[in-house]
């Protein structure tokens, strides 16, 4: 059967632990220097990584309007607003974040149910050698069947070597799995 420590050992542990609450009191108000920076710099990684995989946007892309209408409408199904803001042009890329910051600032769009179950290239509308206009449609479902179907067009343009969405319009409804506000 162990005792409670007593003489020595109780006082060790109690300069054990001010020792512990002057070191956390003191790094957090800056008195160890290069204490806070390493904290804010943790804190600030995921930021530094976010604001770089936007960058790196502007350098990779699709080669045509369908494939941008493809990843932007594979974006709603798999409730991802990275897929749907790599296609975007740099205006609406900056719309979309903006909104985005409001209604799904996690990124992780749409809404668990009833959810994109599929969705349909309905159409591509050539506007001349540039710009495209590109029609889909949207299937949503629910566990007990199917909750509705919405359309969007998306007018995509080409921009350098690859093909952007520079508009979008579709069924009210289908705004609860873009992030975009109404």
């Amino acid at each position: 059967m162990s005792r409670p420590p007593t003489g020595l050992a109780r006082w060790s542990a109690f300069f054990a632990v001010a020792l512990w609450g002057i070191t956390i009191l003191a790094c957090a108000t800056g008195l160890v220097p290069g204490a806070t920076t390493a904290a804010a710099g943790a804190r600030n990684i995921y930021s530094v990584r976010s604001q770089l995989l936007m960058e790196a946007m502007d350098s990779v892309g699709v080669a045509g309007p369908e494939a941008a209408a493809t990843v932007w409408a594979e974006g709603l199904r798999q409730r991802s607003a990275a897929l749907q803001y790599s296609v975007m042009d740099e205006d609406l890329r900056e719309t979309y974040a903006a909104d985005l910051d409001r209604t799904f600032p996690n990124w992780v769009t749409g809404v668990s149910s009833p959810w994109v179950e599929r969705y349909e290239i309905l159409k591509i509308n050539p506007l001349g050698d540039s710009r495209a206009e590109v029609e889909l449609a949207f299937e949503t479902a629910t566990s007990t069947g199917p909750a509705g179907t919405y359309l969007a067009t998306l007018t995509v343009e080409e921009d350098g070597a690859f093909w952007r969405i520079e508009s979008i319009q579709s069924d009210e409804g289908l705004n609860a799995y873009t992030g975009f506000l109404p």
